[in-house]
C-alpha cells in the first residue's frame, strides 16, 4: 500500500511549497486580493457578504498563483503592464463561482472546515451569487485582457460546465471508463489550471510555443493534482488535505481508486460497491472494507502511477523556459505533491 509521508517529518511538504510560491508572488498576490475585495462590492449587501465568506475564508489561491507565476516565468516583471493581476483575479472569481455551484449540486455541508454558503443561505441564493461571481470575472477579463485571453477564459467556462454535466450524468455509475473520468476531471480541475497559466503568459507577451507549453503544463498539473486528491481520500487525513478522511466515499463520489477497484473486483465485491456507492447504503465498517478492497487490487498505487505520468509531462512542458525561481518553484511544487507517497 502507498503510504503518506507524515507531515511533521516532511519539511518539503505540499503546503510548505504552496507557501514558498505565495512568498515568491507576495506583492502580486496582495494586489490580487485587494482587487478581489474591491470587485466583491455590491449594492446588494448579501452578495458581498457571501462572496467575502467564500473567497476570503481560506484556500490556497493556487489558480491565481499559476497566472502570476506564468507571467514572471517569462520575465513579465520587466513589462509595465499589470494586466496579469486583473486576469489572476478573474481566474479566482471563476473558481469561486464553480465552488458555490458545486456545493449546491453536491448538497455539501462543509468546505475547508466551514459551513458551505448553501448550508447557511440556501441553494437559490448560492447559485445566484455564483452567477454574480462569474459575471464579475467577465468584467475583469474585458478590462484587463484581450481577445485571446477572453477566448481562453470563456472557452474554459464552457468546458467547466460540460465537465459538471458529464459528472452528473454519470453520477454513481461504476461502469464509466477511465477516459470518461479523465474528461470529467479535465473539465472540473485541469482546464482552469491550464487557462490560468495561459493568460499569465499572454500578459507577458509570450510566443505561441510558450503559450502552448503553459497550456500543457496547466492541464497536466491539474490532472495530476486531482488524481492525488482522489488517492488521498483513502489514505490521508484532514491535516494533510483540508478535508476529512473518507469524505468522497461517504458522498458516494466516483473517483479513480473506486473505478479501478470496481473493475477488478469479484462478483461479491462488485455488489458491495453497488450498495455503498451506487445506492449509498453504507453501514459501520464499510469504509474500512472499501480500503481493504482498494489495497487488495493496488488501486492507490495505480492512481499515483497515473498522477506521476501527468506530473512528468507537466514538468517536461516547462523545459523550453529559462531557469529562474518561478520555474524551479513550480517544478518543486509538482514533485512534492507526488512525493507525499512512498
Amino acid at each position: 500500500m502507498a503510504k503518506i509521508i507524515p507531515l511533521e517529518n516532511n519539511k518539503d511538504n505540499f503546503e510548505e511549497s504552496i507557501l514558498s510560491l505565495k512568498e515568491l508572488c507576495k506583492e502580486d498576490l496582495n494586489s490580487v486580493d485587494t482587487l478581489i475585495i474591491e470587485k466583491l462590492d455590491s449594492n446588494v449587501p448579501l452578495v458581498q457578504e457571501i462572496g467575502k465568506y467564500l473567497i476570503l475564508s481560506g484556500g490556497k489561491r493556487l489558480r491565481p498563483l499559476l497566472t502570476i507565476s506564468s507571467f514572471h516565468l517569462l520575465k513579465g516583471k520587466n513589462l509595465s503592464t499589470h494586466n496579469h493581476i486583473g486576469l489572476a483575479s478573474a481566474v479566482e472569481f471563476i473558481h469561486a463561482a464553480t465552488l458555490l455551484h458545486d456545493d449546491v449540486v453536491d448538497t455539501s455541508k462543509e468546505r475547508r472546515g466551514n459551513l458551505t454558503a448553501n448550508e447557511i443561505w440556501g441553494n437559490k441564493t448560492s447559485v445566484l451569487v455564483g452567477d454574480f461571481l462569474f459575471s464579475r470575472s467577465f468584467q475583469l477579463m474585458t478590462k484587463y485582457g484581450n481577445l485571446d485571453t477572453l477566448k481562453i477564459l470563456s472557452d474554459t467556462s464552457v468546458v467547466i460546465s460540460e465537465g459538471e454535466v458529464l459528472e452528473i450524468s454519470n453520477e454513481k455509475n461504476l461502469e464509466i471508463s477511465e477516459d470518461t473520468y479523465f474528461k470529467i476531471i479535465n473539465g472540473k480541475t485541469a482546464s482552469l489550471f491550464s487557462a490560468a497559466c495561459q493568460v499569465g503568459g499572454i500578459s507577458a507577451k509570450a510566443k505561441k510555443n510558450e503559450i502552448e507549453a503553459l497550456k500543457s503544463f496547466g492541464i497536466n498539473f491539474g490532472m495530476s493534482f486531482q488524481l492525488i486528491d482522489d488517492a488521498l481520500d483513502y489514505i490521508s487525513d484532514s491535516n494533510s488535505m483540508g478535508k476529512n478522511l473518507g469524505d468522497d466515499f461517504k458522498e458516494g463520489k466516483i473517483t479513480l481508486p473506486i473505478l479501478l477497484a470496481y473493475g477488478r473486483s469479484n462478483d461479491e465485491e462488485k455488489n458491495f460497491w453497488k450498495r455503498v456507492i451506487s445506492n449509498l447504503k453504507q453501514e459501520t465498517g464499510d469504509f474500512n472494507k472499501a480500503i481493504k478492497i482498494i489495497n487488495k487490487y493496488h488501486c492507490i498505487e495505480d492512481t499515483i502511477t497515473r498522477a506521476k505520468h501527468f506530473a512528468d509531462v507537466a514538468i517536461d512542458s516547462l523545459s523550453i523556459f529559462e531557469n529562474n525561481l518561478f520555474k524551479n518553484t513550480l517544478i518543486k511544487l509538482i514533485k512534492v505533491s507526488i512525493s507525499r507517497f512512498r
